[in-house]
């Protein structure tokens, strides 16, 4: 089975279809929008696409697949992990940068001549994992393109990519599906209906977050969180321990800190119902949760962020 497309981006892909078509395929594009909205699942569905030697036949050139037929070698590789022609930047585990090694020894291999597919295909994701290096060598083939080469990259803050290289790659927008059809999704992957309001709520409708936060895995974590937190505040834990268990949990910053900006809103709630002169400095703590959720798609050192929250909030004693 090809990689599936999800059904709020059938109309970007059917109009993608047309391009096809028409021979008006950018050597580059910039897919962005919502973290959490499937747009890196889109641009592996393309990549393949791409790749497939079955869909990219002469014999299918006046009318193109609408889709990888994913029994082909360049299918099956592609699957593998193995595809020669095929590369997946992304920052290693752990990490928030992207690697310049790994962004050069891309820019080198990208002037070779595919070896199984009629082009080579690159997907970076995140965008914003570049450094200022990483991306100098980016836009180096961006300047000179070479003519079996489609570069696509995946962005959740493209304000904070270059704009030479935003100039240089045709921009798709990825809205957010609608709260019906994420809700929807979400009760075809098995979430209860009771469920869905509060974690599409948390993951402020991105439906592969809500995904995540209704998982037990998560559910585990969120509860393992609140009870640090509170021996934080009562001075039971360090929170240098906690922001570094934190930082290197498999689990985007991203949903941690949404987890936690809901969490001081609940008791801001409650410690007004209570008059409780401790309000301000949580509206305070709050401000710095938003700031920190602001830079959250930037390259940046989680564990340091973490830190620094931590140890703010462990000042704020219950």
């Amino acid at each position: 089975m090809p990689t599936p497309i999800f059904s709020w981006h059938q109309q970007l892909w059917e109009d993608f279809m047309r391009r096809i078509v028409q021979n008006r395929v950018p050597h580059a594009l910039l897919l962005y929008g919502q973290a959490g909205s499937g747009k890196l699942q889109f641009g592996l569905a393309l990549a393949e696409l791409r790749l497939c030697t079955t869909a990219n036949s002469s014999s299918t050139a006046s009318t193109p697949s609408p889709t990888a037929c994913g029994e082909c070698s360049s299918c099956k590789l592609f699957r593998a992990g193995t595809h020669s022609d095929f590369t997946l930047l992304q920052p290693e585990e752990g990490k928030s940068i992207l690697s310049v090694d790994a962004m050069r020894e891309m820019v080198a291999g990208a002037a070779y001549t595919p070896q199984i597919s009629p082009r080579r295909v690159v997907v970076i994701n995140p965008a914003e994992s570049m450094n200022r290096n990483s991306a100098n060598s980016l836009l180096k083939t961006l300047e000179e393109p070479p003519g079996d080469t489609n570069i696509i990259l995946i962005s959740h803050t493209p304000s904070m990519l270059l704009p030479t290289i935003r100039s240089r790659c045709q921009q798709i927008a990825f809205p957010p599906p609608s709260s019906a059809e994420a809700a929807q999704w979400l009760q075809e992957q098995g979430v209860s209906a009771e469920e869905v309001a509060e974690v599409l709520q948390l993951a402020e409708g991105a439906p592969l977050h809500a995904l995540t936060l209704a998982s037990s895995d998560q559910r585990e974590h969120n509860k393992l969180m609140g009870e640090e937190l509170n021996a934080l505040q009562r001075g039971q834990a360090n929170p240098i321990k906690v922001a570094y268990r934190w930082a290197n949990k498999k689990n985007d910053p991203v949903l941690t800190l949404r987890w936690l900006q809901q969490r001081v809103v609940s008791i801001i709630k409650t410690a007004y119902k209570v008059e409780s002169p401790a309000s301000q400095q949580l509206f305070l703590f709050l401000d710095k949760v938003n700031e920190s959720l602001s830079l959250a798609n930037s390259p940046l050192n989680k564990e340091l962020m973490f830190e620094t929250l931590l140890l703010d909030w462990s000042k704020l004693r219950s």
